[in-house]
């Protein structure tokens, strides 16, 4: 009996531990939440005026870009942003099932993927999809040079072969705490309702918001510099929204985690303070026998 109180008291030492680790781990991941959420908010006015800009001169002046036309071909290139680590929950398992989707609603489309992150690419290898440049050393919470060069990966291979039709990213949007969504979002070419949706901005359709403005030094340059703008910072955003929802998912992990070690701790304790008074009326019953012998 003795051994068995002991063992007890050894697993709820080790629940306690565990307990405390994930606790921890919720915490770390609240405050990581929080600040990709603020960074997120802090590039909406750029992103703002960068897509009014976008948007006059594409909508409004009927000027184009290469990243603006739509393109046939057979090909389909799709950006997976997933997480380096697991514990997670579901995050990682959402967005393979949007690229399966993906992958399955368009049987005619060779796809290949460029991954953000070691799940990423386990996501692509589980899709048979081939793997063109893979991303899995990037800083918590993402430099310009590291978007910069993802963006570099992606434009280049949409620009070197004209058989890509479109460029899609698999991310997930972050909602709230508690909500986020895996999806599938067009990138390349650019379109101006779907950038809207994805930059959390919408459509002003006012043609004259710019009428007083004088463009240097011509329109189409200044179309050209803010298209790669607007890829950028649509491509930024989505990596925080992706990382937010990544932390989310593991605060709720690690919450149920928590959750359950303490209702398992109380389980041993019961269990142990029955093994207890279990060994103390053996005891007791041992000396009152022993008593009565020696009578």
């Amino acid at each position: 009996m003795a051994m068995q109180t002991k063992t007890i008291k050894a697993k709820m030492k080790s629940v306690q531990n565990i307990g405390k680790i994930t606790k921890a781990m919720e915490m770390i991941s609240v405050s990581k939440m929080k600040k990709s959420v603020a960074k997120r908010a802090a590039s909406d006015v750029f992103a703002q005026r960068s897509f009014e800009l976008l948007e006059n001169l594409h909508v409004h002046k009927n000027l184009t870009h290469p990243y603006l036309e739509t393109r046939k071909g057979n090909k389909a290139l799709i950006v997976i942003i997933a997480s380096n680590k697991g514990l997670c929950g579901g995050y990682n398992m959402n967005v393979s099932k949007q690229v399966s989707t993906f992958v399955k609603e368009n049987p005619e489309l060779t796809i290949d993927a460029i991954v953000v992150g070691k799940q990423a690419e386990r996501i692509a290898h589980r899709n048979n999809i081939n793997v063109i440049s893979s991303f899995t050393e990037f800083s918590d919470y993402y430099t310009a040079g590291e978007v910069r060069s993802l963006l570099h990966a992606i434009t280049d291979t949409y620009s070197g072969n004209e058989n890509y039709q479109q460029v899609v990213v698999a991310y997930t949007q972050f909602i709230s705490s508690l909500s986020f969504n895996a999806m599938v979002t067009p990138l390349m070419p650019l379109n101006v309702e779907e950038t809207a949706r994805t930059l959390g901005t919408e459509s002003s359709g006012d043609a004259q918001k710019f009428a007083l403005y004088t463009f240097e030094p011509n329109e189409q340059e200044v179309l050209d510099k803010v298209v790669p703008s607007v890829l950028m910072t649509t491509l930024y955003q989505l990596l925080l929204e992706s990382l937010a929802s990544e932390h989310s998912s593991r605060v709720m992990a690690m919450r149920n985690a928590s959750d359950n070690a303490g209702e398992m701790l109380e389980e041993l304790r019961l269990n142990y303070n029955r093994a207890r008074q279990a060994a103390i009326t053996q005891e007791i019953a041992e000396i009152v026998g022993g008593s009565a012998a020696m009578n």
